[in-house]
């Protein structure tokens, strides 16, 4: 399985179906993330081929650019390659029992949008501007925004209890169980603005410190104190399918 060579729906949606099908051979709950981000890119193919987008070659450029950075990064925890902090939380975390299918999914989108999004605008853009891109930019949150209600409808038939989590309170326990993808969104955008005002020479650091923030929130995911811990492991006493099941599920979410 490796990161899509051509910028293509088909190559990245192969590669994605790879990364889903190696997780649910393993029992992995890496591929809770990587059944919805497939499900997430299925729908921009068929958005595309429907005539939603201004320009749909540009936006399968935009897709394949935007999962080679997920790709790249699961490919590089598989191999014990350098990856991004935010990412290798993400990974890490999924090796572990006690966090419920929300959290890994919400580790998943924290690293792509908080960091990889922003990263991926910016690059895209060009020497057009960044303002060539906001479109698609724009395009890709519709398509983020419809999948994830109907992956947290998808999440409530293998977590019966996960109502338990709206009871979750405090400034930590909030980016748990109120992960705001407006908010998401619109720090993907300053992200996006940030690394397009710095020369090329600078991304690098200034993509460090990005990715640095974004590890702070994940660890927030993993930890949200001893209330929202407590809690959220009462919801996790009830989530009794397989990881191949819950990748299963979430790999039929349709919206």
């Amino acid at each position: 399985m490796t990161t899509p060579r051509e910028a293509t729906f088909e190559a990245t949606v192969h590669a994605l179906e790879a990364a889903v099908a190696d997780c649910s051979s393993r029992d992995d709950r890496a591929g809770y993330f990587a059944a919805m981000y497939l499900a997430v890119t299925r729908t921009v193919e068929v958005r595309a081929a429907a005539g939603e987008f201004d320009d749909p070659a540009r936006m399968e450029r935009f897709v394949a650019r935007f999962a080679g950075r997920y790709l790249d990064a699961y490919d590089g925890w598989r191999s014990g390659g350098p990856i991004t902090d935010s990412w290798s939380i993400a990974f890490r975390t999924a090796g572990q029992w006690r966090p419920i299918a929300l959290q890994h999914l919400l580790l998943g989108m924290n690293a792509h949008i908080n960091l990889d999004l922003g990263v991926t605008a910016a690059t895209f853009a060009g020497p057009e501007g960044l303002a060539t891109v906001r479109r698609d930019f724009d395009a890709i949150n519709r398509v983020l925004a419809d999948l994830v209600d109907a992956c947290q409808a998808a999440v409530g038939t293998i977590s019966p209890w996960i109502h338990l989590a709206d009871r979750v309170s405090g400034p930590g326990d909030e980016a748990v169980v109120r992960f705001s993808l407006v908010l998401a969104r619109r720090q993907a955008w300053s992200v996006a603005e940030r690394l397009a005002a710095v020369p090329e020479a600078e991304r690098d650091i200034v993509t460090t410190d990005i990715d640095a923030a974004a590890a702070r929130i994940a660890r927030r995911v993993c930890n949200p104190g001893l209330r929202g811990t407590i809690v959220l492991l009462v919801v996790r006493l009830r989530e009794r399918a397989r990881p191949r099941e819950v990748i299963r599920i979430l790999n039929d979410v349709r919206i």
